[in-house]
């Protein structure tokens, strides 16, 4: 029995090592042909990265899938480079370009007063998330942000001339973030950003590295990657997810946006002293104005896989019109999910609830869980308010599989 659990053991490890695809290179500057030194390329989300040598020389071993390779040296455009373990090419050659100064001197410009330091608190609560993990998140180099607020559109935006540095002090990374998009709109309460992360495993003594494993399965466990795996593996309600078709139809009741609109100007245009007197046209479209946009009605008939998952021999793609709503029997939500709802009308806490639709028809899947567009979701709920403190590299795998 001993002999066989070795030759069983021996022969996972020779699949694991057979698995892995090496990629080499070089990377030299775009205007001089020099070779340059420390620049940064790893696999966009994962732990997998290396630094060139004198020569510009790098090598990097990647298992199995495709793959976003992001070569960043400071000073230089980044570049980005699909890859395909299954036909790589022999060598790569990458000619970086020297970045041009305007967002380096709008940085360096900017006044650093209130109105910026508190634009960066939002900038740090919608960019790392205010649940347990987020919290504990750290950006070490707010200085290199330029950000820009429209207080008409409510519209804020921030750019970086750098990566930006995080230490996660929950799940034990550092992560060198290379910002490439980030607009929070204000008035409909929602954010989009676009990123290339490069995750490194911090050190620490052997009770934090235990407390960074269990911190760790827990942000796994009910996370976005975590469904996307159980969706491949057709394991949802295995792996503790319930899904279910949600509609949403426009609330008849409630005035256009163009008629709230057109009330508050009449009421403005009345003066600070005016009164509006019951059965009074704009008091009736105010009053419904407070009424939800849409009305939404859950389906409780189980989904079948058929109907949003499509899977051949080589790819696994997700296309669905409409709404899901995804529930996660695995976990009850935080406490500071229920505050950002409402201060006042609390509840009690229960489990992980999120919506998700697509921008475009359909999306690629990778078998780690990633998509192969992000901001072809829209997650809304949970998902929603859990941020870049709760993600987890696509290497990452759970140590008790759920």
């Amino acid at each position: 029995m001993k002999n066989l659990l070795l030759l069983t053991l021996l022969f996972l490890s020779c699949l694991s090592a057979s698995a892995q695809h090496l990629i080499k290179g070089r990377v030299v500057d775009a205007q001089t042909n020099q070779p340059l030194e420390f620049v940064s390329v790893y696999a966009n989300t994962t732990t997998i990265g290396t630094a060139t040598n004198a020569k510009g020389e790098f090598a990097l071993r990647l298992p199995d899938g495709k793959y976003e390779l992001i070569v960043s040296f400071l000073g230089y455009e980044p570049l980005i480079y699909q890859v395909n373990t299954g036909a790589l090419p022999p060598s790569v050659l990458f000619k970086l370009s020297p970045r041009q100064n305007e967002l380096k001197e709008v940085v360096i410009k900017g006044t650093r007063d209130k109105q910026w330091y508190d634009n960066l608190e939002v900038f740090k609560e919608r960019f790392l998330g205010k649940d347990a993990f987020g919290r504990q998140s750290r950006l070490l180099n707010p200085e290199v942000l330029a950000i820009t607020f429209d207080p008409e559109t409510a519209l804020l935006e921030v750019k970086a001339n750098e990566p930006l540095q995080v230490q996660n002090d929950a799940l034990g990374y550092k992560i060198t973030y290379l910002l490439s998009d980030f607009r929070y709109y204000g008035r409909d309460g929602y954010v989009v950003y676009l990123g290339y992360p490069r995750y490194e495993l911090m050190e620490g003594s052997k009770s934090k590295k235990r407390r960074w494993a269990r911190n760790r399965q827990k942000a796994y466990n009910g996370s976005l990657m975590h469904f996307m795996r159980a969706v491949q593996q057709e394991q949802l309600e295995q792996q503790g997810f319930n899904l279910r078709r949600l509609h949403r139809t426009p609330n008849p009741n409630r005035p256009t946006d163009e008629e709230i609109a057109a009330a508050r100007a009449a009421l403005r245009a009345r003066g600070s002293g005016a009164r509006i007197e019951d059965g009074d046209s704009i008091s009736d479209i105010l009053s419904r104005a407070r009424l939800p946009k849409v009305i939404e009605s859950l389906d409780i008939n189980p989904v079948p896989y058929s109907d949003y998952l499509q899977k051949d021999s080589t790819a696994s793609k997700l296309s669905f019109k409409g709404f899901y709503q995804i529930v996660y029997t695995g976990e009850k939500e935080e406490q500071g999910y229920l505050l950002q709802e409402s201060m006042f009308n609390k509840r009690q806490p229960t489990f992980q609830t999120s919506v998700l639709s697509l921008q475009t028809d359909a999306v690629l899947l990778e078998p780690n869980g990633n998509v192969s567009d992000p901001l072809s979701l829209f997650v809304e709920g949970y998902w929603g308010w859990e941020k870049l403190g709760a993600m987890l590299p696509l290497d990452y795998q759970p140590a008790l599989a759920k």
